[in-house]
């Protein structure tokens, strides 16, 4: 009985690598489609909806592309004139936090902290650079 199980097994793993190619899987009548449907693993896939087959381009198409080109910007490029006028206005709203970061105490400190360990570090390049 045993011997007869294994045999089966085999024979079962046999047919379907034989039937498990990707071109005969895709197929819809393939033998390992049907076992499986015997089985309730497949079903028949229904027609789309409505509003997919609307939204599918009509006919084949040999390239669909991945990517769509990023659209033309609405505004054109800024002169120098205009954009000497942002980076003012980033360096005035730059200046204004500044001041707001300094007035907050654990801000503060870290600064202080940073500064530090900035001036550490170039001492020590200057001492690796003198020796």
């Amino acid at each position: 009985m045993a011997e007869m199980r294994a045999e089966l097994r085999i024979l079962a793993f046999a047919a379907a690598s034989v039937c498990a190619s990707a071109t005969l899987a895709q197929e819809a009548e393939s033998p390992l489609r049907g076992a499986a449907k015997m089985l309730g693993l497949a079903t028949d896939v229904g027609r789309p909806a409505d509003f997919v087959l609307q939204s599918r381009p009509k006919g084949d198409l040999d390239y669909i592309p991945v990517f769509q080109p990023p659209p033309e910007p609405a505004k054109k490029a800024l002169d120098g004139n205009q954009l000497n006028a942002v980076k003012g206005d980033l360096d005035s709203v730059e200046k204004r936090h500044d001041v707001i970061r300094r007035g907050f105490p654990p801000s503060a400190k870290a600064m202080a902290e940073k500064e530090a360990a900035e001036k550490a570090k170039q001492k020590r390049k200057d001492a690796v650079q003198a020796k």
